[in-house]
């Protein structure tokens, strides 16, 4: 749109953007799941393992902390863009009121006119 003519918000796009960061969690929750089950007891790694079995827990921990994190952003996310599209709809509903009531407005002027 050239500018000085306005903007158009897809409301309905906002919404199906944040249902998409909904979505995305479920895929970050799968991944978890696999990271948790990726932890394997000290018996798994014999006596070489004994060395790096440490630092192996230490970044699936991480990895863990890290996916919460992600999680949480998605999930911020999708509350904000949903926000977003209510407040759009609420003033385009507003306004859409507006010019509704004015039309009637002179609706009835004009047939009281006549």
């Amino acid at each position: 749109m050239p500018a000085g003519e306005g903007f158009e918000v897809d409301v309905a796009g906002v919404r199906s953007y944040s249902g998409a960061l909904a979505d995305d969690m479920a895929l970050v929750d799968e991944v978890d799941g696999l990271v948790s089950q990726a932890d394997v007891g000290n018996e798994s790694w014999g006596i070489v393992g004994l060395f790096v079995h440490s630092k192996y827990t230490d970044m699936l921990n991480d990895l863990h902390d890290l996916l919460g994190d992600m999680s949480d952003g998605l999930q911020s996310g999708s509350d904000k863009m949903t926000a977003t599209a209510d407040v759009y709809q609420s003033v385009e509903d507003t306004t859409a009121k507006i010019f509704e009531d004015a039309l009637a407005a002179l609706e009835s002027a004009d047939q009281g006119g006549n």
